[in-house]
């Protein structure tokens, strides 16, 4: 048994997993806080930037005495990196060549373009490229005039590459435990390429984007990557510039999509074959159901009531 834990409002992404790999649940953490006793399985953690600090230490609270119990047992919720965290390591690492900073650092940014975005949210650029500290400055004030919290802002360098087409390539590598599937890549005419244009790509990348995914290329490159975020389920997004890889996120609660109808048949067959590579390898985490429980304790700062309020304040409708 597989239990993939996540946010309430955030648990559609595996439904496909659920609906093609059994015994798999997902669950929503505040139903599994309310839990005293769990059975035997192989825990996922999941969706760390969506979580409040009072969550996530009780999810890193839970993950102990999981893994304590002899389990299996994926995503620390106490070490995994979150968005601006990562990207500021990856790039003190070398790993990547960009910078990000907090929109309170506006005026230390010394390297331009750039763009705004979240810090959390998964919504993409709230900008397009500024060139200037002055465009910059009034782009983060706007922001903040129409309700964005400083705190949650960053700063991210542009660092991206268009091909000989001139279209942007977004390439996805999943880690699942020890095992690393490339997954097909998105296109898009804009340099965030986000959720991809159809008809923007050629028959030839297309070949390209199924040769990468068969032979694995890129996912030995993206394992120092994943480590470095401590991060052993999820998936991370990254484009080529100059050949060398650039990552803009690890995602430990990526939409998994089945294969679609395309025009083009090395699309269909990428996403076949990445579909079933990433099946078997999650498949391959099950450790076998048994009538084990253990049971489970809230650490002492969230034993006494009212802990379901300081967990999930005004967020009473999640179920």
């Amino acid at each position: 048994m597989i239990v993939f834990l996540t946010t309430g409002s955030h648990s559609y992404t595996h439904d496909y997993v659920a609906d093609h790999l059994a015994p798999f649940y997902q669950i929503g953490y505040r139903s599994f806080f309310a839990r005293r006793r769990l059975k035997q399985a192989t825990y996922i953690f999941s969706d760390f930037d969506r979580l409040s600090f009072w969550q996530l230490e009780l999810a890193a609270s839970f993950y102990r005495q999981i893994k304590a119990a002899g389990w299996r047992v994926l995503n620390d919720p106490a070490r995994a990196l979150h968005r601006l965290e990562l990207l500021q390591a990856l790039k003190a690492s070398e790993l990547n060549s960009f910078s990000v900073w907090t929109a309170s650092a506006v005026r230390t940014v010394n390297r331009y373009p750039v763009f705004l975005r979240t810090q959390s949210a998964h919504r993409g650029p709230l900008t397009d490229l500024l060139e200037t500290p002055e465009a910059l400055e009034t782009a983060l004030e706007r922001l903040i005039v129409e309700g964005y919290p400083i705190h949650d802002l960053m700063i991210c360098e542009y660092r991206a590459e268009p091909n000989a087409d001139s279209v942007f390539r977004k390439l996805s590598v999943y880690r699942v435990g020890d095992r690393m599937i490339a997954c097909p890549s998105v296109y898009e005419k804009h340099w965030s390429a986000k959720y991809g244009e159809l008809g923007i790509a050629c028959g030839h990348a297309y070949r390209q984007d199924l040769d990468d995914i068969i032979n694995g290329r890129y996912t030995a490159d993206l394992k120092p990557y994943f480590d470095l975020a401590n991060v052993e389920y999820g998936r991370a997004d990254f484009g080529l510039v100059k050949g060398q890889v650039e990552v803009y996120e690890i995602n430990t609660n990526p939409s998994i999509e089945p294969a679609k109808d395309h025009p083009f048949s090395d699309r269909v067959r990428a996403f076949q074959h990445s579909d079933e590579q990433y099946l078997t390898a999650l498949a391959d985490l099950d450790t076998g159901e048994t009538k084990e429980t253990i049971q489970v304790e809230l650490p002492q700062q969230l034993a006494e009531r009212p802990y379901r309020e300081r967990l999930f304040p005004g967020y009473q409708w999640l179920p």
